[in-house]
């Protein structure tokens, strides 16, 4: 039975390493209904072509549920139109692709409702004088019950954003500001989240860190999570990848 309590345990507070740990889940506890290891998202000679060009085209790839796929490629790439079309927001105009055993564009819906979005810049926005903790009231008010103060802080103090309950999103650090939407994404259970751009204005070591999360949460969780990145060393770190623009 779909466990329907407000607050999941996710840990990601730093260990005695310094790296953050690994998400805590409940025993039996599902989130995707494709089992671990099993293709969840398979492309073949996938095309966009819009008014401006051909964002991407041929692209064939297979995602494993419960992994870390990286999409890698420079800016003007088409990775953020591949991610938000395999995250069921944007059409393609050529190919087939089919996620999580429904083919697109007929599942649209049936994807829409399990697949959520980390930040992309422009599309899903918070208003950066929007509290923290609102921005989270706000999220589990669309999916559940309003919820108790105490529940929203405690979900804060799950992903180490407790110390900014109260701070005005645009006042966060690049680092906490890509987890806070991470964790925004998670509110709902997903099966798929898709996250683009942990790179920007973050040391090498930091967008590293952030992958390792991913990494903890999709294993863990057996949520499939892509990832867009500029670097193929960051890439390389992912379970598997797709480099953008190459034959």
């Amino acid at each position: 039975m779909e466990d329907k309590s407000l607050i999941q345990p996710v840990r990601t507070k730093l260990d005695e390493t310094g790296e953050q740990s690994a998400p805590r889940i409940r025993p039996g506890e599902v989130v995707s209904e494709v089992p671990a290891g099993h293709t969840i998202i398979k492309a073949a000679g996938l095309e966009l072509k819009n008014l401006l060009g051909t964002p991407y085209s041929g692209v064939n790839m297979e995602v494993k549920a419960g992994q870390v796929f990286a999409i890698c490629g420079q800016k003007g790439s088409g990775k953020t139109s591949l991610l938000l079309t395999c995250a069921g927001r944007m059409l393609f105009t050529k190919g087939t692709l089919e996620i999580m055993g429904r083919r697109m564009p007929r599942g649209l819906r049936y994807v829409n409702k399990r697949a959520r979005m980390a930040h992309f810049e422009g599309l899903n926005d918070i208003n950066g004088n929007e509290r923290v903790a609102n921005a989270f009231s706000a999220e589990f008010q669309l999916y559940s019950r309003k919820p108790k103060k105490q529940d929203v802080l405690d979900y804060l103090e799950e992903w180490d954003l407790q110390d900014y309950a109260g701070m005005r999103i645009s006042e966060l650090d690049r680092k906490r500001f890509v987890i806070l939407y991470v964790a925004l994404a998670w509110v709902s259970h997903p099966a798929i989240v898709v996250v683009d751009d942990i790179e920007s204005d973050l040391a090498k070591a930091q967008s590293e860190r952030i992958m390792n999360l991913l990494l903890n949460l999709a294993h863990e969780r057996n949520v499939t999570v892509l990832v867009g990145v500029l670097e193929r060393d960051l890439a390389k770190m992912a379970d598997g990848a797709l480099y953008m623009g190459e034959e």
